[in-house]
């Protein structure tokens, strides 16, 4: 259990810096365009990989719905990346936190 917890931990701490790194791009994009800019998770992951974007919108609405495409995975998609990203580490180093011993009291 403790390896696990500790993956976890690991993991989320790298994906952490990653949203640390994507906000700091976003704020260098800002200060180069002199207004407030924030790239989104759709439009990083695009550009990162096209083909498994695709993909992963067809096999969404063909597989389990077209309604969970459209109002929720596009909603997490127009959020800004650093933030869906800084999430999902903060729940992964959640999940690898070192859980209190339960005291039982009499």
């Amino acid at each position: 259990m403790r390896v696990i917890r500790f993956l976890f931990s690991f993991i989320g701490l790298w994906i952490c810096a990653l949203s640390l790194l994507a906000l700091v791009l976003d704020g260098v994009r800002s200060i180069a365009a002199n207004t407030i800019v924030m790239k989104s998770l759709g439009d990083t992951w695009f550009e990162i990989n096209r083909d498994s974007f695709v993909m992963t919108q067809a096999f969404i609405q063909r597989t389990v719905h077209p309604l969970i495409w459209d109002p929720v995975v596009q909603w997490i998609l127009m959020a800004p990346a650093w933030l869906v990203v800084g999430v999902i580490g903060m729940l992964f180093v959640y999940l690898g936190r070192k859980r209190r011993p339960k005291v039982i009291r009499i």
